[in-house]
C-alpha cells in the first residue's frame, strides 16, 4: 500500500503511529481532560514538583504561578484527543492515573511539562 514518496521511513512512522493509536484504544482512551504546568527548564519543573509534593502549593496554584502557558486557567487544557497533543505529552499522560500528575517532568517540543490527568473517556 506504499504509494512511494516516503518509502520505509514513512511506512515505519505510520506503523508506529498506528500502534500508538491501537495502544490508546486498547486502554479505552479516546480523549483525556488534562492540566499542565509548562516551563522551559527541567530544573524548574523539578523544583515545582517538589513544591507541589510538599503541599506548599496545589497543582492549580503552581500552574497559575509558574506555567509559561497562560492559555488555560490553572493549567487547564480541557478535553483533548490524541491528535491535539504532542505525542510525548499524550504518551506520558496515558501512564498517569486519573486525578494524579506525572512524577517526573515530561519533555516535548514546547519545554518541560508536569501533566495532570483529570479524566479519560
Amino acid at each position: 500500500k506504499d504509494k512511494g514518496g516516503g518509502g520505509k521511513a514513512a511506512a515505519a512512522k505510520a506503523k508506529k503511529e498506528a500502534e500508538a493509536v491501537a495502544a490508546a484504544k486498547e486502554k479505552g482512551v479516546e480523549a483525556m481532560e488534562v492540566r499542565h504546568i509548562l516551563v522551559e527548564k527541567h530544573g524548574k519543573a523539578a523544583e515545582i514538583l517538589e513544591i507541589i509534593n510538599s503541599g506548599k502549593m496545589s497543582f492549580n496554584e503552581a500552574a497559575r504561578e509558574y506555567s509559561i502557558d497562560k492559555a488555560g486557567r490553572s493549567g487547564l487544557l480541557g478535553w483533548k484527543k490524541r491528535n491535539e497533543l504532542d505525542q510525548d505529552f499524550w504518551a506520558a499522560a496515558l501512564e498517569v492515573p486519573e486525578g494524579k500528575y506525572t512524577e517526573e517532568p515530561v519533555r516535548t517540543q514546547y519545554g518541560y511539562h508536569i501533566i495532570m490527568v483529570q479524566a479519560r473517556k
